[in-house]
């Protein structure tokens, strides 16, 4: 086993997230390709090994400590970038049916590459703006869960999340820092417009204390 793989699977063992034998390898793979797609393409910022396991790996996961994903849920990831939470939660959780959501075909292109180099079956990868996406019959309503993991408000992100869910499906949006009050606060018109409502807030902090972490849950109430 690589020093990786082994700092991997302790690092995963002690945030109480056990990996198996596959998972050790797909992980250890995806850290790999990202490093080396890295080099020619601007994937991410964050390519050094800790800062991989704790801000990408283990960040993506940790909304599992709040939420539960079954098998056969249909989960998509808009703004994945380069499969950032969605990727990690399929490999940890396979038996999700997972759609991966990016505007850049170069990120597209990794994206495709390392699903079949990891044998993700049951996992999409959509070269479309949010917005489109949202448009499309074949995905309105369609998602039992929606994740965002980047910077875009909820007021921003509510016209093309709440629309892909099914009723009673629900949106978790990966937010940095402590107050999510006032974002919130300024969503809710666009939300219950929507037929949307903020259902619970989970906050933690990451290993080293040293960020805090929030996911603000939305929950479709109605097909508005």
């Amino acid at each position: 086993m690589s020093l990786f793989a082994e700092q991997l699977k302790q690092t995963f063992r002690r945030n109480q997230f056990p990996l198996g034998a596959r998972q050790v390898e797909q992980l250890t793979r995806y850290r790999a390709e990202l490093r080396r797609w890295n080099a020619a393409m601007n994937l991410t910022a964050i390519t050094e090994d800790e800062e991989i396991l704790e801000k990408h790996f283990l960040d993506s996961l940790r909304v599992l400590n709040h939420i539960t994903l079954n098998a056969d849920d249909a989960v998509i990831d808009i703004g994945t970038g380069a499969g950032f939470p969605g990727i990690v939660l399929k490999i940890y959780v396979p038996d999700i049916r997972l759609t991966l959501v990016e505007a850049s075909q170069k990120k597209v292109s990794f994206l495709k590459f390392l699903i079949a180099q990891l044998r993700l079956d049951g996992t999409l990868v959509l070269a479309s703006r949010a917005e489109d996406c949202a448009r499309q019959p074949a995905h309105t309503g369609a998602y039992d869960w929606v994740v965002t993991r980047y910077v875009a408000s909820l007021t921003e992100s509510a016209a093309y999340c709440v629309p892909l869910l099914k009723p009673n499906g629900k949106w978790v949006a990966y937010k940095s820092g402590e107050d999510t009050h006032a974002e919130i606060r300024d969503s809710q018109k666009r939300l219950n417009a929507l037929g949307g409502a903020v259902e619970a807030v989970f906050s933690g902090q990451d290993t080293n204390a040293s960020s805090l972490r929030s996911y603000i849950v939305v929950s479709r109430l109605s097909a508005a």
